[in-house]
């Protein structure tokens, strides 16, 4: 008889397979595949950080038909260069479908050169003034199988150069 702590489940979740065959999004990865939270980590070169306003950089790919990824905790990690990044305008903002949350300053990437660094962690939910996100309604809603990127408003950043670390914790939850 197993001790009392010990859960052996009727229909046990491994990897990426939910109960009765149905596949969970290929990419999720951690101890338990999609079922606990996850971790993505990208470093962002300067070139990229350079071009923020020209196109959306996707840091957590879309978790297939049916999912959508909900993010707990964003750290941002500034690696400076030898030259500063100036700001022409427009906030960074996070995005999956129609949820966005744009940094209240875009100062982590400004004034800061080698050999010194830069930290700022961004609570998803609470990013909105304590009150969270709300996407648009939809069937599906705009979340349903959208990636989670970064992007800038207005303006690329200009004249600088430095890496971006960004560290996303987050898990995949069905949109259904």
């Amino acid at each position: 008889m197993a001790p009392p702590f010990v859960v052996v489940p009727q229909n046990p979740i491994t990897a990426n397979t939910f109960i009765g065959n149905t596949p969970g999004p290929g990419f999720a990865v951690g101890p338990t595949g999609m079922t606990g939270l996850q971790v993505s980590d990208v470093t962002l070169t300067s070139a990229q950080l350079l071009a923020l306003f020209t196109g959306a950089i996707t840091l957590i790919p879309a978790p297939g038909v049916g999912w959508f990824l909900n993010i707990d905790k964003i750290v941002m990690r500034l690696l400076a260069g030898s030259a500063a990044y100036t700001d022409a305008g427009g906030a960074v903002s996070f995005a999956i479908g129609s949820l966005t949350v744009a940094l209240a300053s875009n100062a982590i990437f400004l004034v800061t050169t080698a050999p010194n660094r830069r930290i700022q962690v961004v609570d998803w939910a609470a990013a909105a003034a304590g009150t969270g996100v709300t996407g648009t309604a939809g069937n599906p809603p705009t979340e349903d199988n959208a990636a989670f990127t970064i992007a800038k408003a207005t303006g690329n950043l200009a004249a600088g150069n430095g890496t971006m670390h960004i560290t996303t914790y987050y898990t995949t939850e069905a949109s259904l």
